[in-house]
């Protein structure tokens, strides 16, 4: 049966008054510009659209952003509400979102503002409901990532059910490199991707960064579509009615999009050439366990020189506490909302300046002075105290303004 709703008089969006709710404003899509608003909503019967609306910031993540999706999927997730499907994806066609807005929390964290406390406590709030939705209320959430897809904008769409990756599809979770971990619960995701805990390890510590086919490949994405099918299927979701909460259903509709479309540059694969030598390598023990088989392992020489380079470029104090995260949480009992838990704590340990944390000086270095050189405060992972690392995961005492992060629904 042919599912895709005849759509060519809506591939732009609809110029009738359709309702857009932003964090409890009513307006119509009619008046909406690119100026307005940094999120978008729509609300057709089932289906939510959610559009991240900062295209000259690639949609980086901010507080306001946070704090409008927040009550929406309250709102979403409530028992009195009709939606089945939440569709998210980003504006201006480079990006879904590439991170999260922090160079501001480096700036506040400096100059002593709440921001570094608050942004992150409300932003794992937000990611906490995302991941909860198809397992709590069984509400499909299918993002897009036509562009971009970084840091916070995984925490906005990596737990959802459906993840799809289109030819511009560049994924990474590149903290390390700024003195942070991958955080939103990427510690938790990528110890379960499905290829194996060593390529996770393998992407947390080194930043790599993934296209379409390679984020097929190891379980990030579950779907590919070419990115001129997608304004069709926003609209085919729509006429799917009662069937639109339906995983099946929605991978039928997929499929049919997709065609004969492959992800292009299966070739160009920066994980399947080396998969023996991560799963060699990354699945060592201790971190530095991880630069020892890196520095001996002949099979693959090349590639294990050049990633040993790039492990030794990033953040020592990072690296040690993504390992361990990571380890931590591979644990088939660990929940997300224990990781999350685990993860508000790490945030936390890390705005703070040097030597406790490398943070701001990492910002400093790629998004403010840009000049590529950052100053850690060890020089090597060996430097590190082990009980400098146990801190990072202890639980936040009273000398905290906000205390442990409240996860709920």
């Amino acid at each position: 049966m042919n599912r895709i709703v005849s759509i060519s008089r809506h591939l732009q969006f609809r110029q009738s008054r359709q309702v857009v709710r932003n964090a409890g404003n009513t307006i119509s899509r009619s008046m909406c510009t690119s100026a307005e608003a940094p999120v978008l909503v729509e609300q057709t019967g089932s289906v939510a659209h959610v559009l991240l609306n900062r295209p000259k910031k690639f949609n980086a993540l901010n507080l306001p952003m946070v704090r409008q999706l927040s009550p929406l999927y309250t709102t979403w997730l409530s028992e009195s509400s009709p939606v089945k499907c939440i569709v998210m994806e980003g504006a201006g066609g480079k990006a879904f979102c590439a991170g999260g807005d922090v160079a501001d929390v480096r700036t506040q964290l400096i100059e002593g503002g709440s921001l570094p406390q608050d942004f992150f406590y409300e932003e794992y709030q937000l990611n906490y409901k995302i991941a909860k939705a198809y397992e709590e209320k069984g509400i499909v959430q299918m993002s897009v990532w036509d562009g971009v897809t970084m840091g916070g904008g995984v925490g906005l769409s990596l737990h959802g059910k459906i993840r799809i990756a289109t030819e511009n599809t560049l994924f990474a979770m590149p903290e390390t490199g700024i003195g942070l971990f991958p955080d939103v619960g990427g510690t938790f995701a990528l110890s379960r991707l499905k290829s194996t805990p060593a390529v996770g390890q393998y992407l947390a510590l080194t930043g790599e960064r993934l296209r379409a086919f390679d984020c097929l490949h190891v379980g990030l994405a579950t779907h590919y579509l070419p990115a001129e099918k997608v304004k069709v299927l926003l609209e085919s979701v729509k006429g799917l009615n009662d069937e639109v909460g339906r995983v099946s259903v929605l991978t039928e509709l997929l499929d049919e999009l997709r065609g004969s479309n492959d992800p292009p540059n299966a070739d160009a694969s920066v994980i399947i050439p080396h998969e023996n030598a991560i799963e060699k390598c990354f699945s060592a023990s201790s971190l530095e366990g991880v630069f020892l088989a890196l520095s001996t392992y002949a099979d693959d020489k090349e590639w294990a020189e050049r990633t040993l380079k790039t492990l030794k470029s990033m953040s020592p104090t990072s690296l040690k506490v993504t390992f361990e995260a990571v380890k931590r949480h591979m644990g088939k009992e660990t929940t997300i909302k224990e990781a999350l838990t685990n993860e508000y704590r790490m945030s936390q340990r890390f705005m703070r300046l040097q030597p406790d944390s490398d943070f701001a000086e990492g910002i400093r270095a790629v998004l403010v002075d840009k000049d590529k050189n950052p100053k850690w405060a060890y020089n090597s992972i060996e430097e590190i105290p082990k009980e400098a690392v146990e801190e990072f995961f202890s639980p936040l005492g009273s000398f905290h303004p906000r205390g442990e992060v409240k996860l709920e629904l």
